[in-house]
Formats: C-alpha cells, sequence, structure tokens
C-alpha cells in the first residue's frame, strides 16, 4: 500500500468521522455545511484559547502486571473454576447480550483488588461510558492501581478529563499516539492528521480489561450506549468473552507491551496545559450529574459498587474450558513494517479448516489473499459463511461503498454471503430496557472454524485492520464454545434476521428474506444510498 494511496484513503477517515467530545465521546458527519461550520467554530476557539500542544513528558514510569496475591478474591475464584483441569487450560464464557456485557464488566470493576488494566479503541463520554468510568474511579478510591490506555484519535477535545483522570494518586491514563495539536479543533487536528500520516494513520484497536491479573474480558466492543443496548437510534449485536486463567495472564503481557511502548504518551503530562486546577474534581461532579439525570435510561445496572455472588453462579455453571492462545499485533511499526500479526495467525488458522467457517464481521473488504484461499477451501468442499451489514444497518456507509463491487466476485466464488437486516428481530435481544432502538447493526467480530475453534477479536475483514491498525484476538480451541457461538451466527442468518445476497438467472444481485426478493439494496435512508454511491465512485477498497 503505496503512501500516496494511504494518504488518500486517510482523507475520507477522517472525514468520515467527527471528534465532537465530551469526556470520551465521538459522533458521525458527512455535510459539507457541518464540515464549514466546525472550522467557523475552530477558528473562534483557536483565536481564544491559543494554539496548546502536546507537552513533553516530564517522566514516563514503566510498569507492569501484579502476580496477584493468592488470596485475593478473583484469585481464589479463578483457582477453584479450574480445579481438576490440565496444566495451561483457561475458563471462558460468552458474553452475547449488551445488558450482560456491561454487567461483567463492572463485576470487574468492583472486584478488583490490586489492579485493573483497561485498553480501548473508543471510550465516549455518554450514559455507558460515564457508568464504568464511575466504576473505575470507585475502584481507584479503594486503593485498586487503575491503568487506562485510550487511543487518541477519538479524544479530541477531551485534555481536561485525561488531565483530572491523572490527578487521581491510583490512576495513570495513556493516549496512544496522540496527535501534538491540543486546541480541541477538528478541522486543525485534520490538518495535522494529514501532514503527520505515517504516524497519525497507525491507531491501536485493541479493546481488553484485565483485573487482579486474572479475569479479563476480550472482544469487540468499544465502550459507549451502542454497544451495551443503550442507544435509542441504533444498537449493535456484538461479542466478547470472559476469560480467566493462564490467558488472562497472556493478555496482561500484551497489555503491557502497549502500556510500556514509546507509543503511549502519559497523561498526566498533559497536567502542564492545566496548571493550579482542580479538574479530578470537576470530572467526578460530571460523571455524577450525568448518571443522576439518566439514571430512567439505567435502570437495568445498579449503580453503586453490589453483590456479585449471583452472577458468580452463573459463571460457575455456564463456564467453558479450553486451551487458548493470545495473538495480536506489535505496536511498533515502520516503513516495512506492518501490524499484520494477527491477521496472518487468521489465515493459518482458515486455511487449516476442514468442514465449515462461519464468520461475522461488521466491515468486509476482501483482499488478494481472500481471494487466493477462498477457492481453495471452497474446492475442498468446505462451507464459507460470511455475515456482515447491510446498507441499511452498517454504521460506515464508505466502508460499504468499497464492500459492495466485491459482492458478485464472493458469491461466485461460492461463498454464501449474508447482510444483516437493520429491522431484524433479533435486536429486541441486544436492546436494554428501557430502550428501544429504532435501528440495529453488526459489530461482532468473531470466525468459527469447523465448530471445534473460536477466532474472538477486535479484527474486521478490510485492509484498514490487517495493514493499519493493531489488533488483539484470542484462538480458543473449545467444541462446546463454538458450537455455541456457532448456532447464534446461525440464528442472526434466518430469513427475518439477514438477507442472503445471491445472483439470479438475469447476473443480477438480488436479496431474499423469507418470502421477500429484492432488486435493490435494502437501505434505511436516502443519505445511506447517497453516501454510499457517492464514496463508490473513488478506488478506495484498499485503503479502508
Amino acid at each position: 500500500m503505496t503512501a500516496d494511496k494511504l494518504k488518500f484513503r486517510s482523507l475520507f477517515y477522517f472525514f468520515d468521522n467527527q471528534y465532537n467530545r465530551s469526556n470520551f465521546y465521538v459522533s458521525r458527519f458527512c455535510s459539507a455545511a457541518h464540515i464549514l461550520m466546525l472550522l467557523w467554530l475552530s477558528l473562534i476557539v483557536v483565536a481564544s484559547n491559543g494554539c496548546q500542544t502536546l507537552p513533553k513528558p516530564e517522566t514516563k514510569t514503566i510498569s507492569y502486571a501484579y502476580e496477584p496475591h493468592p488470596e485475593r478474591k478473583l484469585a481464589v475464584i479463578t483457582r477453584d473454576l479450574l480445579k481438576g483441569t490440565d496444566t495451561g487450560t483457561s475458563g471462558f464464557l460468552s458474553l452475547l447480550r449488551n445488558d450482560d456485557a456491561m454487567r461483567w464488566r463492572l463485576l470487574l470493576a468492583d472486584l478488583a483488588e490490586e489492579t485493573l488494566d483497561l485498553q480501548y479503541f473508543i471510550w465516549k463520554g455518554d450514559v455507558a461510558g460515564d457508568l464504568l468510568l464511575d466504576r473505575v474511579l470507585r475502584a481507584a478510591d479503594r486503593g485498586v492501581r487503575v491503568r487506562l490506555l485510550v487511543d487518541d484519535i477519538h479524544l479530541l477535545g477531551g485534555d481536561r478529563d485525561v488531565a483530572g483522570l491523572s490527578q487521581h494518586p491510583q490512576i495513570e491514563i495513556r493516549l496512544f499516539n496522540p496527535s501534538k495539536g491540543r486546541s480541541g479543533s477538528t478541522i486543525l487536528y485534520g490538518i495535522e492528521y494529514m501532514g503527520n500520516l505515517k504516524e497519525l494513520n497507525h491507531r491501536m484497536h485493541n479493546k481488553l480489561i484485565v483485573a487482579d491479573n486474572r479475569l479479563s474480558i476480550v472482544g469487540g466492543r468499544n465502550i459507549g450506549n451502542e454497544y451495551f443496548g443503550l442507544n435509542p437510534k441504533q444498537n449493535f449485536i456484538d461479542f466478547d468473552v470472559l476469560a480467566l486463567g493462564p490467558i488472562a495472564q497472556e493478555l496482561s503481557e500484551s497489555f503491557d507491551i502497549f502500556w510500556n511502548n514509546t507509543w503511549s504518551y502519559p497523561g498526566e503530562a498533559l497536567l502542564q496545559n492545566f496548571k493550579n486546577q482542580d479538574l479530578l474534581t470537576e470530572v467526578r461532579e460530571i460523571v455524577g450529574q450525568q448518571l443522576e439525570k439518566n439514571k430512567k435510561l439505567l435502570v437495568a445496572f445498579q449503580q453503586h459498587r453490589q453483590d456479585w455472588n449471583p452472577h458468580l453462579r452463573v459463571l460457575a455453571r455456564d463456564i467453558v474450558y479450553g486451551k487458548a492462545q493470545v495473538t495480536y499485533d506489535q505496536p511498533l511499526v515502520g516503513e516495512d513494517i506492518m501490524p499484520e500479526q494477527l491477521a496472518k495467525s487468521l489465515d493459518v488458522l482458515t486455511l487449516n479448516a476442514q468442514q465449515e467457517i462461519l464468520v461475522s464481521t461488521p466491515y468486509f473488504i476482501p483482499d488478494e489473499v481472500f481471494y487466493k484461499f477462498a477457492p481453495d477451501l471452497i474446492s475442498k468442499g468446505v462451507r464459507v459463511v460470511i455475515l456482515t451489514n447491510s446498507l441499511g444497518s452498517t454504521n460506515h456507509p464508505i466502508v460499504h461503498s468499497a464492500y459492495k463491487k466485491h459482492r458478485k466476485k464472493v458469491i461466485e466464488l461460492g461463498v454464501a454471503l449474508f447482510e444483516m437486516r437493520h429491522d431484524a428481530p433479533v435486536r429486541e435481544d441486544f436492546d436494554t430496557p428501557p430502550v428501544e432502538s429504532q435501528a440495529f447493526g453488526l459489530h461482532a467480530k468473531v470466525v468459527v472454524i469447523d465448530r471445534q475453534t473460536t477466532f474472538v477479536s477486535t479484527l474486521n475483514w478490510d485492509p484498514r485492520s490487517i495493514y493499519l491498525n493493531t489488533e488483539l484476538g484470542l484462538m480458543i480451541d473449545s467444541p462446546v464454545l463454538a458450537d455455541e457461538i456457532a448456532n447464534y451466527i446461525e440464528g442472526a442468518l434466518e430469513p427475518e434476521n439477514s438477507w442472503q445476497v445471491k445472483i439470479d438467472p438475469k447476473d443480477r444481485l438480488i436479496w431474499v428474506s423469507e418470502d421477500t426478493v429484492l432488486q435493490k439494496e435494502p437501505a434505511r435512508t436516502f443519505w445511506q444510498r447517497f453516501q454510499s454511491g457517492f464514496f463508490g465512485l473513488f478506488s478506495l477498497d484498499d485503503q479502508l
């Protein structure tokens, strides 16, 4: 991928995102009028505040995961659950429902006694983000060491919050690959992004939480309302796995590599731009006010530390066991080094399939490698099924504009291609009461091989995930877990939930669902069709 192509790709990537942040907040825009308004506002911000820059850190402490005390609660729970298993065996619990995924994160924050490590691409300043942040703060207040690593690309204008959290004696926060300009201006950030592309195009897409180096959660969910069923406009079907035992320690090692890497910037250095200000109190007040304001929306969750014994009994009942391997991209990249270690591991795994490959990916832009291995697999009788978003369910029409050019070729290979319906009835399982979302999208990133191995990761099947971002995943060898996830994918493929994309006798694409056959791809709005059509005018296949 050439530098010119990367620059062209990044222009669209940036202008497909608005970084208008409250705490950790990101939203979307694609309006020319909106861009002009943001430019005007940016000039006002610069004129009134001046151009703040990224301060040079005075120090950067190297730290590592603790070996937990054997009598701490999570250590005891892990030891009891793994009693009688083979050496190297770990335990796993699938987190399918959005509300459960949040509860288990709250559990880790509430039960942590020594350390809490969190690594995320996006942490929004919405209700879900504030709910978890409040529990993280409470853990720190109890004396738990908290290390929070967040990618900087979605933190535009959030330096006060980062600096405020850094004032807590038990919290360290670091930004992955931060921009030099800190004015909070979207336009100025875009200019810097284009001028410093080689560095700023490298993002950390990992998503991980580890408590006491014993229990962990890894998977596709960022921290924000739509990942936990709390967004009335659109929620996601997503997937994480709770992992305990030896695998949690391996995940801690991956966290340490990113935490201590030169790409990670100590958030406490931002305090140089906010001297003699009590920002931590400000953060606490804002979070508290937002939680109080949104109590009705959060009725499904306890807002204070709670008794988690019922959940621990569920864990003991539903836990599955297996051997697993952590795979992740190294944070360091160079001119001839791309963060593609995880993708290569997945290639090896899929090429060894004998019967079936089930893929759930929100964004699907096949590359040359896919077009090489897919025919080989299909020729030996392997069933290859791919579930991705339709135009109606996607939250990134720009990515869909590149994907749609591949549909016919993929189907002609013999791949069974399905697209999630935005009005799928299954969405009721992923809305958290009292929320009833208007639409529904796919965000789960999981692959099941031969109903034996499950690959749970942050990886999308597109060039950005493979060649530009760092990613994190687990390869889990457990027929029980694989069968559970395969059944979940098969359910999502049902006609009421997904369209199967086929080619009719006249060589045209059609969308088949229950008794309905469409000759025009399904969408929710004209605006979706316009964006997909407009971006489709450009050759962006290897740039998204």
